[in-house]
């Protein structure tokens, strides 16, 4: 599945309005439910996360992945580097010890945090501060993605 498809399939989840029951639901409430107990967490709406370049391209808002990875305390890489410059960034180390974040695991953690109850009934997306449930989010988006494939 390529970005575009994936920012398409995120696009399609926002505007569903019925109930969708996976595997990770009750991890996935829990993790967001320790998010939203922190009352400074930052919160975007879908339409600040994505805006529409064309009719039919949905691009992702450079600003609020600054914000995102500020926050996060995590290093946007916007490209994969060519070879193994730093261990630390590498998918090899567990996630809680990576000191960076790619674009498709920003989406990752969206797709996640749109199947929350929390943003069903708010269409919020807010961002965690720890890392750990950052990347905690990262694996249930990634496995809910693999799932719809």
């Amino acid at each position: 599945m390529t970005i575009e498809e994936y920012l398409n399939r995120i696009e399609a989840l926002q505007n569903e309005k019925s109930e969708i029951a996976y595997r990770n639901d009750s991890d996935l409430e829990f993790y967001i439910r320790q998010i939203k107990e922190i009352n400074t967490e930052p919160s975007f709406s879908f339409d600040v996360l994505f805006q529409k370049a064309t009719s039919e391209i949905i691009v992702v808002n450079n600003n609020a992945i600054k914000i995102f990875a500020d926050h996060v305390g995590l290093l946007f890489l916007e490209e994969k580097e060519s070879g193994n410059v730093c261990f630390a960034n590498s998918e090899e180390v567990r996630p809680e010890y990576r000191q960076s974040f790619k674009l498709i695991d920003f989406l990752d953690y969206i797709y996640a945090f749109m199947h929350s109850s929390v943003y069903k009934e708010s269409k919020i997306i807010m961002i965690s501060s720890e890392t750990t449930l950052f990347w905690k989010l990262v694996k249930i988006g990634s496995d809910f993605r693999k799932e719809k494939n």
